[in-house]
C-alpha cells in the first residue's frame, strides 16, 4: 500500500471513529479493503499519535470523543 493511500484510510479510520460510524474490526477492514491486522495496526498509530480511540462494545464501533479529538 501507498503512503498516501496509508495516510487516507488512517483519515477515514479518525472520521469514522468521530462520528462513531466505523464499527468493528472486520467491518472496518472490509470498508477500508484491508485485513483485520491491518485495522489493528493503524488504530494503534493512532493511538500513538495522541488519539484517544476507543472501541465501544455496546455499540460495537471505534470512538473518539468529539471533546478530545485532534
Amino acid at each position: 500500500m501507498k503512503f498516501i493511500e496509508y495516510a487516507e484510510k488512517l483519515e477515514v479510520i479518525k472520521f469514522l471513529a468521530v462520528h462513531k460510524q466505523a464499527g468493528t474490526p472486520k467491518h472496518l477492514a472490509e470498508k477500508l479493503n484491508v485485513s483485520e491486522r491491518t485495522i489493528q495496526r493503524m488504530i494503534q498509530q493512532l493511538r500513538d499519535h495522541g488519539y484517544p480511540i476507543t472501541f465501544n462494545r455496546l455499540r460495537s464501533t471505534y470512538e473518539i470523543s468529539s471533546t478530545n479529538a485532534q
